[in-house]
């Protein structure tokens, strides 16, 4: 027995022959876990049978899984994986219930691309879309829209636009007296003719008559100013001093309407005279010699006109003179107009002195 067993040491306390033999080997220690049998300590179910006779044999029954325990069942059934179904040659078959579940689900939501897609999917982007709006919270911005062009309202501008012109064009061809017949026969034309002139105006890089305002608010308030070719008055509205509003046509209760060559202002009454923009017509000696009349010796003449009206500055300087002015000042550095200051030094009387008709060349203005 020792030669079968020489590694073991004979336990002590040995039971007689027809028992089990049990013997303890001397192993090394190592981390191995020892598997412990299951007992009726630990759950298991009991091995000694004392109504069994030693060296039987009891078959133990097979562990459930603790999917039994939990209340599943486990389904045990093998299943074809596709690598199976390929070895063996079959053709995998799409359940036929799901497929017909989705071709009648997409017939009738053919016009509804959302219905298609699972309430989950759907709930999940709109909450996506929910958490990306809240979260980034960015100004959506609108683009204006485009108003589509009036065809009605660009033939009303151009004929508006025409008119201005004609109107312009008869102004320049004629007399004052010839004018304040032009508009006494038509009173819309005046209108007219200013809403043009406010057109271009806008587009002038400068007004002329703001400077005329800046100048004259230098000057003392009892100074009494006369605005010859008022228009719409903004003159006597921009100054504290006393306007004396001269025009065609009345604008408002404040301007006078008369004909330049023959205002109703007393002589040797106003410091300023004022010519802006408004030197138009075939006769402008008569506006001069008028505008000598109503000034003071020593009153001040101002003149703002556009610089393509003029030839020659010089020979239009040597006329104002021959009307009672000596020049003082002119600015010809500006592209679109010219100012002039002129002072009265004396009186000249309408038929004294032998004066020729002049004018300037007509303003002409783009066609629109």
């Amino acid at each position: 027995m020792s030669k079968v067993f020489s590694e073991g040491d004979w336990e002590t306390d040995l039971p007689s022959i027809g028992t089990d033999f049990r013997f303890s080997k001397k192993r090394d220690k190592t981390n191995k876990v020892k598997k412990t049998a299951p007992t009726a300590e630990n759950g298991g179910p009991v091995i000694d049978d004392p109504s069994r006779p030693p060296g039987w044999s009891v078959r133990l029954p097979k562990p459930e899984s603790s999917s039994r325990e939990n209340g599943i069942k486990k389904d045990n059934t093998k299943r074809n994986t596709p690598a199976d179904e390929r070895k063996e040659g079959k053709k995998r078959k799409a359940p036929t219930d799901v497929t017909e579940n989705d071709s009648k689900s997409k017939k009738k939501n053919k016009h509804n691309p959302e219905a298609q897609i699972p309430a989950t999917a759907t709930n999940g982007k709109k909450a996506a879309a929910k958490e990306t709006n809240d979260t980034k919270q960015k100004p959506s911005v609108r683009a204006a829209p485009k108003e589509p062009a009036n065809l009605r309202e660009k033939l009303v501008e151009r004929l508006k636009g025409s008119r201005f012109r004609f109107i312009n064009e008869q102004l320049y061809k004629s007399t004052g007296e010839q004018a304040q017949q032009l508009f006494a026969e038509d009173p819309g034309s005046f209108a007219a003719y200013h809403e043009g002139y406010r057109h271009q105006i806008v587009q002038w890089s400068m007004n002329p008559l703001d400077r005329m305002i800046k100048s004259i608010r230098k000057l003392p308030k009892n100074t009494i100013v006369a605005d010859f070719g008022c228009g719409e008055a903004r003159l006597a509205e921009s100054l504290p001093n006393q306007v004396y509003s001269l025009d065609l046509v009345a604008h408002n209760s404040n301007v006078i309407a008369c004909d330049m060559a023959h205002t109703p202002l007393e002589s040797n009454f106003v410091n300023v005279v004022v010519f802006c923009l408004s030197l138009m017509g075939t006769n402008l000696a008569d506006f001069l010699l008028e505008a000598n009349r109503v000034l003071k010796v020593g009153g001040i003449l101002k003149i703002a006109e556009v610089s393509s009206r003029f030839d020659n500055v010089n020979e239009f300087v040597a006329k104002v003179r021959q009307c009672g002015f000596e020049l003082e000042n002119k600015d010809l550095k500006h592209k679109l107009f010219y100012f002039f200051n002129f002072k009265k030094d004396r009186t000249v009387l309408r038929g004294s002195t032998k004066i020729k008709p002049f004018s300037l060349k007509p303003c002409l203005y783009k066609k629109r």
